[in-house]
């Protein structure tokens, strides 16, 4: 753990502050990653308020009016229908089950996961939406009280050959005024990189090598921050990528969720099954 801190402090330095102009809406995942000062990126930058969940006063979600709306880079207004033209083709709500040493290798469900996909002729996304439980995962007697699984990062598998690919997200809040967690960054790899606070670097590609077939999409979700900054939920994270005429695969493993210790909490991983395109594989 203290040598991941160490490395994403050297990163922070490594990096300017300043970034590209980036679009409201679908924002494109470049296949060679992103040039920022020090050499290639694999991720793009959405909404940084809060400082990566790290800010007990939350985030500021993203607005699009009056004028041109604020914090708002890669969110999308509504979801019904994401883009026009596009029609639902697939819809499962799963459980994300942790069974591990924490659990006493026990299944406990930490909470569940909405996954859809949408298509306009050649062209799908591919939906997520996540809620944590109230719910202690570990187990063990050296570990009292309520530990609550934190995920930070969430990936989704299937996307070689189905370029160009682009991501977006979309904030929600309810009646009762539970409210989403906002997407904070976005790439094309497979590897997470635990965020610290006060540092909005996007990791180098030697850190977070570029992969064609995963998306990785970064936020803070916990029933129970340690940080203060509790949100259960996760905003509606999407993936626009082309697609054929055959129906998505239910592709085991293809959804993984991770927990990186951003308040000293264990690296844990849960891999659930989930949507990709058809004949797609879940390969680094």
């Amino acid at each position: 753990m203290k040598k991941t801190i160490i490395i994403n402090t050297l990163l922070g330095s490594l990096l300017v502050t300043t970034v590209p102009a980036m679009a409201t809406g679908f924002v494109k995942l470049p296949a060679t990653g992103s040039a920022v000062s020090g050499g290639t990126s694999a991720y793009v930058r959405c909404n940084l308020t809060g400082d990566f969940g790290s800010n007990p006063n939350g985030s500021t979600p993203p607005t699009f009016s009056p004028g041109t709306g604020a914090n708002n880079t890669c969110a999308i207004p509504n979801l019904t229908p994401p883009l026009a033209g596009y029609a639902q083709t697939a819809n499962t709500v799963r459980n994300i089950v942790m069974n591990n040493a924490y659990t006493l290798n026990q299944p406990i469900t930490v909470g569940t996961v909405t996954d859809r996909v949408w298509r306009k002729g050649t062209s799908c996304i591919y939906a997520a939406k996540i809620r944590l439980n109230n719910v202690d995962y570990d187990r063990r007697a050296a570990s009292p009280g309520f530990q609550y699984f934190e995920i930070n990062d969430f990936l989704r598998a299937g996307f070689k050959n189905r370029r160009p690919l682009s991501v977006a997200y979309h904030y929600t809040t309810t009646g009762g005024g539970q409210s989403d967690d906002v997407l904070y960054r976005a790439g094309l790899t497979f590897t997470s990189v635990v965020h610290q606070p006060g540092d909005s670097s996007r990791p180098l590609t030697s850190i977070a090598p570029l992969s064609q077939n995963w998306v990785d999409f970064t936020s803070d979700i916990n029933f129970r921050d340690d940080d203060g900054s509790s949100v259960r939920d996760s905003a509606w994270l999407l993936v626009k990528g082309t697609c054929t005429a055959a129906a998505p695969a239910t592709l085991a493993g293809a959804l993984v969720f991770r927990q990186m210790g951003q308040e000293e909490q264990p690296l844990i991983e849960v891999k659930v099954d989930g949507y990709a395109p058809a004949g797609g594989d879940t390969a680094p």
